[in-house]
């Protein structure tokens, strides 16, 4: 598909209206940590720099819903692809849908996956991290640092953006706060009759962008695992992934394979950040994460 018609497809379905809009991706650590299981403080680092939330102490995570949208593939792959998706988000408690129309995880297969990143990078330079799709609510957090988008317009086979946003048990979205600053910051969202505080950070889209000249012996299943991590976690585009996680074969040019299934390590990231309940802020939460990792999970 080509590099104008993908842009043009994302533009209308995801951010039409919303450029302009000031926002922050999550912080992260260029710092290559390898965790050996040999102690808690260790995992919990990495964790961090994997998913840890650079202004608001609440991990993102997707919640009970996600509209899907896959592009540039043939329908026999498309379809399962889909269900990949599908069977590790119900696996989640998480529910997927192509028949909807507020469209949220976003993958697109390109020959031109460079070209894509940058124009998207050109719409809008903070990259939709922060932003809500609620225009009346939208959420200015910290502006993208150079590293960041440095990531994002590095050549990859396969790269990512996330946009996150705060929602209370109502999911309302936030009160933003005035202010004579360039970034302006949200509050919590309190309901008076029902004393209900923000206590949890959603996932609003995620783009993946998989380059189709950049892969090697790659078969469908086992890209659909790396997918599937890649959408669900959110993790922070980077280098220095650990040894022990699929994500490392997203930080070159060529993604080799085969990658394999999704590694114990992995499957425990998923399983623990979707089990860890809302009322955790992201300190106690990657600690209460780490605390339930396996010993298989833990191990090299």
């Amino acid at each position: 598909m080509r590099t104008a018609g993908l842009l043009r497809r994302f533009a209308i379905l995801a951010v039409v209206g919303l450029t302009g809009l000031s926002a922050g991706n999550p912080a992260f650590c260029q710092e290559h940590l390898t965790v050996h299981g040999v102690t808690q403080d260790a995992l919990e680092d990495h964790l961090n720099f994997e998913l840890g939330e650079r202004q608001f102490g609440t991990l993102p995570r997707w919640h009970q819903q996600v509209c899907v949208d896959i592009h540039g593939v043939q329908e026999q792959f498309d379809k399962m692809l889909f269900s990949y998706l599908k069977n590790t988000g119900s696996s989640l408690g998480l529910s997927l849908s192509r028949d909807c129309s507020a469209k949220q995880l976003f993958v697109f297969f390109t020959d031109q996956s460079d070209a894509l990143a940058d124009g998207i990078h050109k719409l809008n330079p903070d990259l939709f991290v922060g932003l809500d799709n609620a225009q009346e609510y939208q959420e200015s957090k910290v502006e993208a640092t150079r590293d960041e988008v440095r990531q994002f317009l590095k050549p990859r086979a396969v790269r990512w953006l996330a946009s996150s946003s705060m929602r209370n048990k109502s999911d309302m979205p936030p009160i933003i706060l005035p202010s004579s600053f360039p970034v302006r910051y949200a509050a919590p969202v309190v309901d008076s009759a029902l004393g209900n505080v923000t206590t949890r950070r959603d996932l609003t889209i995620v783009l993946i962008i998989i380059d189709i000249n950049r892969l090697r012996n790659e078969s469908w299943g086992m890209l659909g695992d790396l997918l599937s991590l890649v959408a669900f976690a959110a993790p922070h585009l980077r280098d220095g992934y650990d040894d022990r996680s699929l994500l490392r074969y997203t930080q070159s040019e060529i993604l080799e394979g085969p990658t394999g299934e999704m590694l114990p390590y992995d499957r425990a990231v998923l399983a623990t950040l979707y089990a860890l309940p809302d009322d955790y802020d992201q300190s106690d939460g990657l600690n209460w994460m780490a605390s339930h990792f396996s010993p298989e999970a833990r191990s090299h």
